[in-house]
């Protein structure tokens, strides 16, 4: 079986957590996941160092009745404070099955670097053509206009909830939001195309930021 082909089982999203905390998106707790396959729903617990997850860590619901397969043997370890937003994304779209949120350290600066821009925009990268769009369900092209809305942050996950169902109805073809101070949430139809539009998400959010370092536009203007 491929890689691309694999389904998604405990051992394998521990493994994509670890991966994420390597490449600093996830750290000191921070980030989560959430993984819907044909049988079960996986769910990143709260509040534990992401490199050190074991699959017994994970909450695991079953995907017809909603009911809770498994859970971590800590009664003290709780369900991702992002749940509420990964289940407004999964439900939003039948096709979305996966939901990736990180709390990378250019995320953030871009959403400063963009002052109160509520959506940042890039062209003419390559990068671009690793972005599912989520309207046409096609990939992107290089020269097409990427655009990342941006909510402000919350004290809680949940409260972001209002402002992501409007930049989702005013966005229709995006498949990821910034949050301002914070990081990203992307989405998309499988674990292994999110876990590709996130790295080029992450690469686009870091070259925007060193560009500006030379005041490179992102977007020329004509």
């Amino acid at each position: 079986m491929s890689g691309f082909d694999q389904e998604m089982t405990p051992e394998l999203f521990v493994d994509l957590m670890k991966s994420f905390f390597e490449k600093g998106w996830m750290v000191g707790s921070s980030g989560g996941m959430a993984v819907s396959t044909t049988k079960f729903i996986f769910y990143s617990p709260s509040s534990v160092q992401k490199e050190r997850l074991t699959p017994d860590d994970l909450f695991v619901l079953d995907q017809e009745t909603f009911e809770l397969v498994s859970r971590p043997k800590n009664q003290k370890i709780k369900e991702s404070a992002c749940v509420p937003v990964f289940n407004l994304l999964l439900n939003d779209d039948e096709d979305i099955n996966c939901v990736i949120h990180t709390h990378s350290k250019y995320s953030n600066l871009l959403t400063q670097i963009c002052g109160d821009k509520t959506c940042f925009e890039i062209t003419n990268q390559e990068m671009i053509k690793g972005i599912f769009n989520r309207k046409t369900k096609k990939a992107m092209n290089n020269t097409d206009i990427l655009q990342i809305p941006i909510i402000e942050n919350a004290e809680q996950e949940y409260m972001l909830l209002p402002q992501l169902k409007e930049a989702l109805v005013k966005y229709p073809q995006t498949s990821a939001v910034l949050v301002r101070n914070h990081g990203i949430f992307v989405w998309g139809p499988t674990w292994q195309k999110t876990k590709i539009m996130l790295e080029c998400y992450e690469y686009l959010i870091e070259l925007s930021c060193e560009m500006a370092k030379f005041n490179l536009p992102n977007v020329k203007q004509v």
